[in-house]
């Protein structure tokens, strides 16, 4: 009787401390997704019966449900080219007399950062009071000698949360704005953070600048939202004056707005409440521009709805030149209902899309910094400012024109055959989309 004995030897103790690794990344992405609420059951509710847009009740509409401020103000100003873009913030940086206000989400290294330092120091060094209010998230990789030149020539500087180990998970909520405020008079809005990304020089994949703009006011609206930077700028620990925060109006708004930003509450969001009543009023045209498009089934389904009122539904976001490719993948993998409905989906191509704004019908739009996705809808603070402005309308109108000429739309029979692997990186991404 022979006995046969196992020569083979045990798996090499790196595999093992390899292998419990990734258990524990596994185990703590899933608690942080549970804790964040990643898997609670979103709400589904429908909203029926929106009142037409020059109806009284849309507007208390906007009030009531989505938490919109209303109020007045004029358009002074519309930028569509990236160097006009930072041309106009920079040209009003130097204009002011006594205060500059500015929040943003992005900023990197760069000629675009080294510009943005040159005109601040200017206006500090002259005596102008400058509060800069900056995502601790989206700007860590400017170096820490950068801020601290500003700061040596008297500039304020504040970061909206910073990583706090006494609420670590307050972490994945970010400041998403990009509003610059000049002595209080003007507001100038838009997308672009202060990088230069927007030239289309840090991927490969970019062949142009980047699509984005920016717009201007005048009137009441500066003052609101000159409140809203402070809500966010006493929030990050900075000091309010309001003799020095707070101004008084010196040109009447003639344009009724509604400024909305992001309060979410655990169930429901401001800006999700928005972008749906944006959706059913809608009679004739919704023509929407979201880079980051991971819409949930809601707002799916209120696109569907309008499609089949016979709204012309169009979306122009972001193709393959991204600068988040997981996102990309996920929101194709979402295109399928809403093609098949017949609504429009073009990507832009030569380079990263970035605008952010909604057409409705003739003359009513929405500008600001939130996307048709969950980290707009209940993770970002965000804003926007909607309202029936024809001259508006019209520019913005324009830019989609002329960006739908460089973009791909895809047919329902196109979106199904794409790739195979294309298709399961996509469910896999997808399975994280309340955190992208």
């Amino acid at each position: 009787m022979s006995t046969e004995t196992d020569d083979s030897e045990p798996p090499p103790v790196w595999l093992w401390w390899l292998v419990g690794g990734l258990v524990l990344l596994v185990l703590v992405l899933v608690s942080y997704g549970y804790l964040r609420g990643s898997f609670s059951r979103p709400s589904n509710c429908t909203i029926d019966n929106v009142p037409s847009l020059d109806d009284p009740c849309f507007a208390l509409s906007l009030e009531g449900l989505a938490n919109s401020a209303d109020t007045t103000g004029h358009l002074v100003g519309f930028w569509s080219e990236i160097d006009d873009i930072y041309a106009a913030r920079n040209a009003a940086i130097a204009s002011a007399k006594y205060l500059i206000q500015y929040e943003t989400y992005f900023m990197t290294p760069g000629r675009r950062a080294d510009a943005f330092a040159e005109v601040v120091t200017d206006r500090a060094l002259a005596g102008v009071a400058v509060q800069l209010l900056l995502d601790h998230q989206g700007t860590k990789a400017m170096p820490e000698k950068y801020w601290r030149r500003l700061r040596n020539i008297g500039v304020d500087i504040q970061f909206f949360r910073p990583l706090d180990w006494r609420a670590p998970l307050e972490y994945n909520s970010r400041s998403h704005r990009k509003l610059l405020i000049i002595d209080g008079q003007r507001v100038y809005i838009g997308g672009a953070g202060v990088s230069d990304f927007w030239d289309g020089v840090a991927f490969e994949h970019d062949v142009a600048p980047w699509l984005d703009f920016d717009v201007a006011y005048e009137g009441e609206v500066v003052s609101l939202l000159q409140g809203k930077f402070l809500q966010n700028w006493s929030s990050a620990g900075g000091c309010i004056d309001l003799k020095q925060g707070l101004n008084s109006v010196q040109k009447p708004g003639t344009t009724p707005l509604f400024i909305t930003d992001n309060t979410s509450s655990l169930n429901e969001s401001s800006m999700r409440l928005l972008m749906q009543l944006h959706i059913l009023a809608a009679k004739k045209r919704l023509w929407i521009g979201s880079p980051y498009l991971v819409p949930d089934d809601a707002t799916i389904q209120a696109l569907i709805r309008a499609c089949q009122k016979g709204v012309d539904v169009r979306i122009l976001t972001m193709g393959s030149a991204t600068d988040k490719k997981m996102v990309h993948l996920a929101s194709r993998g979402l295109y399928g209902p809403l093609l098949k409905a017949g609504i429009k989906i073009c990507e832009h191509r030569p380079s990263m899309m970035h605008a952010k704004f909604v057409l409705v019908d003739d003359d009513w739009v929405s500008t600001g910094s939130a996307n048709f996705d969950p980290r707009s809808y209940f993770h970002n603070d965000e804003l926007n400012i909607s309202g029936c402005y024809p001259e508006l309308a019209q520019k913005v109108e324009q830019f989609f024109l002329k960006a739908m000429d460089n973009s791909l739309c895809l047919s329902y029979a196109e979106w199904q055959n794409r790739p195979r692997l294309e298709k399961i990186k996509g469910r896999g991404a997808l399975l994280f989309k309340n955190l992208l």
